[in-house]
């Protein structure tokens, strides 16, 4: 049996040195990747074909898609549905072509707000138009209480204003803040929104 020496302790150490350095290394590395691989990994997770082709406005997949049976209310898996992701990018064809397809309008993101919603928001009037033809609910509020009347007249996007009276929606309903379409306008100088609610009776 071979007896240790000095020099074979020494060694030793050193080995177990370099090898806690690595170690150490190893993990300082993944702490620092870790965070944007992770992130990387969830965008991925998140995105489905589907879902890629209604955020892009890609109508041609949408329509093969929906063609072959596929559902139109597919989510990513934050709960988008594509009527949302094709609306937000402002994508009528889409839009359209998932309002053909008996998608459900009046489902909400995990904010609360509908399609529609997110088209008055952003004034885009095609779209809200469709979404009116296609019978989605006027006066459904997201989670601040906002409708799609209530953000198109903060936001001061007259013609979508227009549409959403004409259809019918509620004109004196507020958000959790107390104020209506018609606070917002004035809060907001939108002067042109603030006449048109004004001429459709609006009282609040």
């Amino acid at each position: 049996m071979r007896r240790p020496t000095p020099n074979s302790g020494r060694r030793f150490a050193r080995g177990w040195e370099n090898r806690m350095r690595f170690v150490l290394f190893l993990a300082l590395g993944l702490c620092l990747v870790a965070p944007a691989t992770a992130q990387i990994t969830l965008d991925v997770l998140q995105r489905t074909p589907f879902g890629d082709a209604a955020r892009a406005g890609d109508a041609n997949y949408i329509r093969q898609a929906l063609a072959n049976g596929t559902s139109p209310n597919l989510t990513d898996l934050e709960g988008r549905p594509a009527i949302i992701l094709a609306a937000t990018g402002g994508h009528i064809a889409v839009v359209s072509l998932l309002v053909e397809g008996k998608a459900r309008l009046d489902v909400r993101d995990k904010l609360g707000n509908t399609a529609l919603i997110v088209a008055a928001e952003r004034g885009y009037d095609p779209i809200v138009e469709e979404l009116i033809k296609g019978k989605a609910n006027l006066d459904i509020d997201n989670r601040s209480g906002t409708t799609a009347l209530i953000v198109a007249a903060r936001a001061g996007h007259a013609g979508v204003v227009k549409l959403l009276i004409k259809a019918g929606a509620d004109i004196n309903r507020e958000d959790y803040t107390g104020r209506s379409a018609l606070g917002w306008a004035q809060d907001n100088g939108k002067r042109n929104v603030v006449d048109l609610l004004r001429r459709a009776g609006a009282t609040r």
